[in-house]
């Protein structure tokens, strides 16, 4: 089940990082399934580290 955050303009990184992190955190809570639950974290830190090797990502 794929969910997809909308970040709103202006945003800086750590508030997107924030959203991402708070956003998994529910997600790998509600899970129907331990391995359910750490997908949804271990999607949240591949995000996470796409977004800070490439920082112009969060800037435009």
């Amino acid at each position: 089940m794929a969910h997809q955050l909308t970040f709103h303009a202006g945003s800086s990184n750590t508030d997107v990082i924030h959203e991402i992190v708070q956003h998994a955190l529910r997600s790998a809570a509600t899970a129907s399934t331990t391995n359910g639950a750490i997908d949804v974290l271990g999607q949240a830190l591949l995000e996470v580290e796409r977004l800070a090797a490439h920082p112009s990502v969060l800037t435009h």
